[in-house]
C-alpha cells in the first residue's frame, strides 16, 4: 500500500514556518512510502521525496517521531508509485516552482526540478503537480479516498446482488423469478407424484382413475356428480413391481 506521511515541522523558520504561513497549513513536508501494514509512530520506513538541504530528490530512511507526522494511504495510487519518484532521483530542488506557486499563485515551474508535494503528486499521478502544498495535497487525496471508498462499496453492493441466495436449500438468482438448479424441489414434486400415482397399489397393477363427468344443466333436472369408476380389467394398467426415481 502507498502512504503519504505529512510532516508538522519543528519550528524551523526557512524549511517549516515559513512555508506553513504561507500555504496556510500546519504541514511544512511530506514524503512518500510503500508499507505492507499501516504505520505507526516511532517506526522507520524508507522513504522519497524532495528535500532542499539534500538538493532535490532523494531516498532515505526516516523514523517517524510520536506526533510529528500524519499518515495517509493512498489505495488508489499505481501500484509503482515509488518507482515513479524514484526515476527523478538526483534531480534539483524546484525553489522558483515553490514560490512562484504558492507564494505568489502565478503556477509557474522549473519541470525538471521538484519540491516534496509536486513530486509526490506526479508518482500518483495527479495533473498539475506543481499546485499542490503539503496541505492542499492531503486534502485532495483524502477527498480521492473517500469517493474511491464509496465507489468499491457502490461495486460490493452491485455483486452482491447478483449473487445467487440460498432459499430451502436451492439458489435463487434475484431478478430471474426462477429457482435455480432446484433439485430439491423437484425430488420432492416427483415423490408426492409418485406416491398419488401408487395409491392403492395391489398385485395387478395400479388402479386409473377415471375422469369426472360434466356437470350439465338443464331445465328442471339437477347437476350430475361425478361417480368414482370401478377397477374393470380394461382400466387397470400393469405398474412394474419396482420404481424407477
Amino acid at each position: 500500500m502507498i502512504y503519504l506521511a505529512f510532516y508538522r515541522g519543528e519550528g524551523r523558520f526557512f524549511s517549516d514556518t515559513l512555508v506553513q504561513r504561507i500555504t496556510r497549513s500546519e504541514f511544512s513536508h511530506c514524503e512518500l512510502f510503500v508499507s505492507a501494514l499501516p504505520p505507526l509512530p516511532g517506526q522507520t520506513h524508507r522513504c522519497v521525496s524532495a528535500v532542499g538541504k539534500h538538493g532535490g530528490v532523494c531516498v532515505r530512511d526516516i523514523t517517524f517521531r510520536p506526533g510529528a507526522y500524519d499518515f495517509v494511504a493512498v489505495p488508489w495510487a499505481p501500484t509503482d508509485t515509488f518507482e515513479r519518484a524514484e526515476r527523478h532521483l538526483g534531480k534539483g530542488y524546484d525553489y522558483w516552482g515553490l514560490l512562484m506557486t504558492q507564494l505568489v499563485n502565478m503556477r509557474r515551474h522549473t519541470a525538471d526540478r521538484w519540491f516534496c508535494s509536486k513530486l509526490c503528486a506526479k508518482a500518483m499521478g495527479l495533473a498539475d503537480p506543481h499546485t499542490y502544498a503539503p496541505g492542499d495535497l492531503k486534502r485532495v487525496v483524502e477527498e480521492h479516498n473517500r469517493t474511491y471508498m464509496a465507489a468499491q462499496e457502490l461495486a460490493e453492493t452491485r455483486q452482491a446482488a447478483q449473487r445467487p441466495r440460498v432459499t430451502h436449500g436451492a439458489p435463487f438468482f434475484p431478478g430471474s423469478g426462477i429457482f435455480a438448479g432446484g433439485l430439491r424441489s423437484a425430488r420432492e414434486g416427483a415423490a408426492n407424484a409418485l406416491s398419488h400415482m401408487t395409491a392403492g397399489i395391489g398385485d395387478g397393477g395400479v388402479r386409473a382413475n377415471a375422469p369426472q363427468r360434466v356437470a350439465k344443466r338443464t331445465q328442471g333436472l339437477p347437476t350430475t356428480r361425478a361417480r368414482p369408476a370401478l377397477a374393470q380389467p380394461s382400466n387397470v394398467v400393469p405398474f412394474p413391481g419396482r420404481i424407477a426415481r
